[in-house]
């Protein structure tokens, strides 16, 4: 039998007592902070803002966030709200988002945002922390005290510890939403005095009330895609020209869940014992799926999610679902097809993939007014354009439907992971688009007659 001295004894104790929880990482399921107010904001006819903002929000939860980046987003959400008639709802949950906790990486309590909020309804708010994580040491072993472990605005340490004006009893259990213990934000606890630091701009009267006329053109574009396509088919085939219908349509949005993109991925990765790897990479892989991403955003975190798959004794599931998601289409936010990254993946697993098009997207124009033919039109490694368009290795036949997610079509990349070239490579290119007349490149969305 192996004998230790009392010695080593005593500090091994001492390292299991004192060492051992602050390597526990404390986590949560950060979609699910922002799902109320996506559904207000939704109620109040945000339409695709919502998405977008919301997946902004929750991702600044991890625990590689800034800061202040909590509160940014809270405050984008009110911003949204003032432009939606002051939506009660949306503010109350943005106030309430701003106080969930942050997920921790040391069970060690996650620093204050030190700055005014841009509007007045944030301030005296701040984060709750989880009741795992220790209240007297911040993370990077901060000492209570130190700068960042007093919330902005007030002079002393909180009591209790890890209490947010919420939820003023305390810190909250680990992984849960704060939204779902409480609906008050909890403004008659805030410190007087605790806004005397916001911004002139922030104390400024509420933004008046949107005309009418623009409430109803934000409630119109978050109808469902049939609806209002048929009316506005229908509207301006009685009044206007063919040309002008089809700068109506290059408007329309077209979006999806990005959240369910990447959910078959991470449960697959957890499956294969990824732990807290798995959900920063979903995360900011489904990101990469909205309009403003770079056109090589969403291959670069399929690469991540093959990295993460090789580290796991290279995961079949892993990898042929990143396979997948590296061809999900990307929302459009006018109708328009979506560029093609032009550069290689770094791993073999993904050569010749690239992304489908949605069905509602005008094929023969891409984002921006390009015709085909034009840079970022044709996908890397290939030399004609896609036959037919649209279409990408995991569904050969065409663009997939509006909002789809192509795991649930397919659970197949069809691909050769190292050929390189997709298997329509060798298509002859389709039929010349007709030609730009300036009116078709136009985004403005006008329905008026020329």
């Amino acid at each position: 039998m192996v004998k230790f001295a009392p010695t080593l004894v005593l500090a091994l104790t001492a390292i299991a007592v004192n060492a051992v929880p602050f390597e526990k990482r404390i986590a949560q399921t950060i979609a699910d902070s922002t799902q109320k107010w996506v559904a207000a904001c939704n109620k109040a006819g945000g339409g695709e803002k919502c998405s977008d903002i919301s997946v902004t929000a929750f991702s600044t939860l991890l625990a590689a966030a800034g800061p202040c980046d909590q509160q940014n987003s809270a405050d984008a959400m009110i911003d949204l709200a003032k432009q939606l008639n002051n939506d009660p709802d949306m503010i109350k949950f943005a106030q309430i988002f701003a106080q969930q906790p942050r997920n921790t990486p040391t069970s060690e309590s996650v620093p204050y945002c030190q700055q005014a909020p841009k509007n007045a309804e944030l301030n005296g708010l701040f984060q709750c922390q989880f009741q795992g994580a220790k209240q007297d040491t911040f993370v990077g072993g901060v000492k209570v005290g130190s700068p960042g472990t007093i919330p902005f605005g007030q002079t002393t340490p909180l009591s209790p510890p890890g209490s947010c004006p919420a939820n003023p009893s305390g810190p909250i259990p680990d992984g849960q939403q704060l939204v779902d213990i409480t609906q008050d934000p909890g403004l008659a606890n805030v410190k007087s005095g605790s806004g005397s630091a916001a911004p002139p701009a922030s104390s400024a009267p509420a933004a008046p009330s949107a005309p009418v006329a623009s409430s109803s053109a934000v409630a119109v574009s978050s109808a469902a895609p049939s609806t209002a396509s048929s009316s506005a088919a229908a509207a301006s085939t009685a009044t206007c020209a063919p040309k002008t219908r089809k700068r109506g349509a290059m408007k329309k949005r077209i979006a999806q869940d990005t959240v369910a993109a990447a959910t078959p991925w991470e449960d697959a990765c957890n499956k294969a014992g990824g732990g807290q790897q798995c959900n920063p990479i979903a995360v900011t892989a489904f990101g990469t799926l909205l309009a403003a991403a770079d056109p090589c955003a969403q291959q670069d975190s399929a690469d991540a999610m093959i990295d993460l798959a090789k580290q796991l004794n290279n995961d079949p599931d892993m990898i042929r679902l990143a396979q997948i998601f590296a061809q999900q289409p990307r929302n459009s936010p006018t109708s328009q097809a979506v560029p093609y990254c032009q550069k290689a993946p770094k791993n073999a697993e993904l050569q010749g993939l690239f992304q489908c098009q949605f069905q509602g997207a005008s094929q023969d124009t891409f984002v921006g007014g390009l015709k085909v033919g034009s840079p970022g039109t044709i996908p890397f490694g290939l030399s004609a354009p896609v036959s037919p368009p649209g279409s990408c290795p995991a569904n050969p036949s065409g663009p997939i439907p509006d909002g789809q997610q192509l795991v649930d079509i397919t659970q197949q990349p069809k691909a050769g992971g190292s050929s390189g070239a997709a298997p329509s490579a060798s298509s002859p290119a389709p039929p010349a688009s007709s030609p730009a007349d300036g009116s078709d490149d136009s985004e403005d969305g006008s329905a008026d007659c020329e």
